[in-house]
């Protein structure tokens, strides 16, 4: 390991590039500042049956900076009393602590942190340690980190406690982008310090791990519209640690660098794609392999043993009134034809959105999924045949297809400055089946059908929305038949100028099935609460009735209590800055015209108002290294004051264009938010999926008159059955989160305001759009499930 970390290194210098250190804003720029928010929410819940929830549980986040001229100290940290309710010992830090001090192109990280250099070496594992990016030049990056992933968790009576040894890990990874092209490598090591717990590792059946794992990672730009990338990863871990050394065995790239011991494997995955754009339209071909029993231990989970190539297609039609997209993939395990149940398959979906109107949208979506597995029978079976009149085959064939289609249609009824009304309708049904030799007997055939119909009205003077729906549901599992309806009504009133903000739902569902009758009634209430621009109060509270055939009267009751204080220590006023100012201005009235922004007026007076505009509350959070730049920018503005005029008005227009510049990643952040809530709730549906088939299996094995039931299948199909409602639930929650109407709310800019620095950094950074999604889906997940879902 250590001579290929040398080797590495030797190489950076050739990418590096020389820098000097501005030294020029200081003393020219507000010295010292400090910003940040601090959020603390309390969770209270009882229930006059269920006792499986703590009564009380509180936690508390928030991020400070910390700045002085380019140099600047985000802080955050989160912490909550659940850690300590759990009563064993987890490997991982449940409360958090992290700094991440910043001076121009350097940032470190340092306390409970993740970082990810790639999806097959380090990929968001949190550790507590240190790392740090350095982005010297355009184009250039290099990553590093060291610290402990795993904390030594001894073992204990509670079945439910992790033990684990203590596993330390660093690695880095270097990237340069140029124009047409793009190289990369990452590295990462981790190993299990045997003697950090006391036990037997064969008795636990825990194991002293090590690994080392190595990436490289391109892209390449062959014409205007065409591009190719690529990523390969190697390899090597060692199961037992304690396994003698061997220098037999096939070692790989990594042998020379890593350690060989007899329980000592190596892997490699690869990964290639192409994109081709042509008249609007886009084109795209991926291929993806990952050796059976790839693993990396700078990753939580890691999927392995499988092959898949994807064909997706994407084009405008009609002046983009007409959007469509395909996609067509293909995917296989058992690449080392082991397994006694080999799967394959096919995915095929298609989505399309037409916009006929201002007022009228239609999308649409369908979606195959064929699964094939080939059993392989028992070669004793065969052995032992005495019917010489038998035919039978060497394997048996089944065949699992899903398929799913919706369909959403939204009509504006009407949009004026008083009121707006809207109406929704959703329709979505999937249809599962398991075939063996072409037949899909009795209770091997599910079909899910949901609709949801909403109409909205809004009175915009009154700030007051109206929302009533309507959802039914049906679905026919196995042999068993269940319907669910209910209406819902949501009232959303705005008083105050819209600062104190309330919200009154009510619902009732009633599901029907084979073992009696559901009857669920809930309701949800909530105020909030902006003081003096800067705190905001919220309480939500919810109340649920359920009845079912196994529990009569249950109730339960849920209230969330929160507290959000933004503040920003700024710059006090010097008086004899404005001094100077007035005895540089020149008694001429400057013309100012860029875009939207028209100045008639004294220089000084024109510097003032711009000055003002980034002061304004519904401009929001300026990022660190954009407010740099501004103060910067601001200066030079006042010192041509007094100059020409056509001095004074560049350095307006700069500044001007600079704000411009910012409120176009304002909208684009905004977008990432929403498209990240959308692939949130799409891989929540991958997840749904999976639990569904395999509720529906187990369900077909227990109501399969030919297999015997057993007390831990019922057992398995309970706690499936549990697991999918429990899913199920929550993905309909994510649907019903109206993020477009937060997206400027409270508890969004919170949000947003806490991830702008790192998202306008990976922005302006070069970063792709789908690591912007994807680093915000991570965060928005745990915002769902902290406050959102509460």
């Amino acid at each position: 390991m250590k001579n290929l970390l040398l080797s590495l290194f030797i190489l950076l210098p050739t990418l590096a590039i020389s820098q000097s250190v501005d030294l020029e804003t200081f003393g020219k720029s507000s010295p010292f500042k400090v910003g940040g928010g601090i959020s603390a929410s309390s969770v209270f819940y009882s229930s006059n049956q269920r006792n499986n929830r703590e009564p009380f549980t509180y936690y508390a986040q928030g991020n400070l900076n910390f700045s002085y001229y380019n140099f600047s100290i985000p802080v955050s940290y989160n912490y909550s009393n659940q850690g300590e309710q759990l009563g064993y010992q987890l490997p991982f830090n449940f409360n958090r602590l992290s700094l991440h001090p910043k001076y121009k192109w350097i940032t470190a990280h340092i306390g409970d942190v993740n970082m990810t250099f790639s999806p097959y070496t380090l990929s968001g594992h949190q550790f507590t340690g240190g790392g740090v990016e350095l982005t010297p030049s355009k184009g250039f990056t290099f990553s590093a980190m060291y610290g402990r992933l795993l904390k030594a968790t001894e073992p204990v009576e509670d079945e439910r406690a992790v033990v684990a040894y203590q596993r330390m890990g660093y690695g880095f990874k270097t990237v340069l982008e140029q124009d047409k092209y793009s190289v990369g490598v990452s590295t990462f090591y981790a190993s299990d310090k045997e003697n950090s717990i006391d036990i037997n590792p064969d008795e636990e059946g825990v194991l002293p791990k090590e690994n080392l794992v190595l990436g490289f990672e391109g892209s390449v730009d062959l014409s205007k519209n065409l591009e190719l990338r690529a990523e390969y990863a190697t390899t090597a871990i060692t199961q037992d640690t304690r396994a003698q050394e061997t220098s037999s065995g096939k070692k790989g790239l990594l042998g020379s660098f890593f350690k060989n011991r007899a329980s000592t494997e190596y892997y490699n995955a690869y990964k290639l794609g192409v994109n081709y754009s042509f008249y609007q339209a886009n084109l795209g071909v991926n291929y993806e392999r990952v050796d059976p029993g790839y693993e990396t231990l700078g990753a939580y989970f890691f999927n392995n043993d499988f092959e898949n190539i994807t064909l997706n297609l994407s084009r405008p039609l009609f002046n983009n009134k007409v959007n469509l997209s395909f996609n067509v993939g293909f995917q296989r395990d058992d690449l080392d034809d082991q397994k006694a149940n080999p799967t394959s398959r096919f995915v095929g979906a298609a989505n399309a959105t037409y916009t006929a109107s201002e007022r009228l949208t239609f999308t649409g979506s369908y979606s195959n999924f064929s699964t094939y597995t080939n059993v392989r029978t028992n070669q004793f079976d065969d052995i032992n045949d005495d019917n010489l009149l038998d035919n039978a085959t060497d394997s048996l064939n089944y065949k699992q297809i899903s398929q799913n289609a919706n369909l959403n249609i939204n009509y504006i009824l009407s949009s004026s400055k008083t009121k707006k009304e809207n109406v929704n309708l959703n329709y979505n049904v999937s249809d599962i089946a398991n075939e063996q030799g072409g037949i899909v007997r009795i209770g091997d055939a599910s079909t899910f059908h949901n609709i949801a119909t909403s109409y909205t009205i809004g009175f915009t003077e009154l700030n007051l929305n109206i929302t009533p729906s309507l959802n039914g549901t049906y679905n026919t599992i196995g042999r068993e038949d269940a319907t669910t309806w209910g209406p819902t009504l949501s009232v959303k009133k705005g008083f105050f100028d819209n600062k104190l903000k309330s919200v009154l739902a009510s619902s009732y569902n009633k599901t029907q099935n084979t073992g009696g009758t559901t009857n669920i009634t809930n309701l949800r209430g909530g105020v909030s609460y902006v003081l003096l621009e800067k705190h905001n109060l919220s309480l939500n509270a919810i109340q649920l009735f359920r009845t079912t055939p196994t529990v009569s009267g249950l109730k339960e009751f849920t209230a969330t209590f929160s507290y959000n204080y933004s503040f920003d220590v700024k710059k006090p006023k010097i008086k004899w800055e404005k001094k100077d100012r007035k005895r540089k201005t020149r008694d001429s009235i400057i013309t100012i015209n860029y875009k939207k922004y028209k100045y008639v007026d004294y220089a000084n007076n024109i510097t003032d108002t711009i000055l003002q505009l980034t002061k304004d509350p519904n401009f929001g959070k300026i990022p660190d290294d954009k407010n740099l730049e501004l103060r910067g920018l601001a200066d030079n503005m006042i010192k041509a004051i007094g100059k020409k005029d056509a001095v004074y008005k560049e350095q307006a227009i700069i500044y001007l264009k600079s704000l411009e510049d910012f409120k176009g990643f304002q909208e684009k952040y905004n977008d990432f938010v929403l498209r990240a809530y959308n692939k949130l709730v799409k891989d929540a549906e991958d997840i749904d999926y999976k639990l569904e088939k395999e509720f529906i299996r187990l369900n077909a094995e227990n109501n399969d008159p030919k297999v015997k039931k057993t007390k831990a299948s019922v057992e398995k199909l309970k706690v499936v059955n549990e697991r999918f409602d429990n899913h199920r639930d929550m993905l309909e929650g994510m649907r019903t989160w109206d993020i477009m109407e937060e997206i400027n709310s409270t508890r969004l800019t919170a949000f947003k305001d806490k991830h702008i620095n790192k998202v306008y950094l990976m922005y302006t950074n070069g970063k792709t759009e789908v690591d912007i999604v994807n680093f915000l889906e991570y965060y928005l997940a745990d915002l769902y499930h902290k406050q959102i879902k509460k």
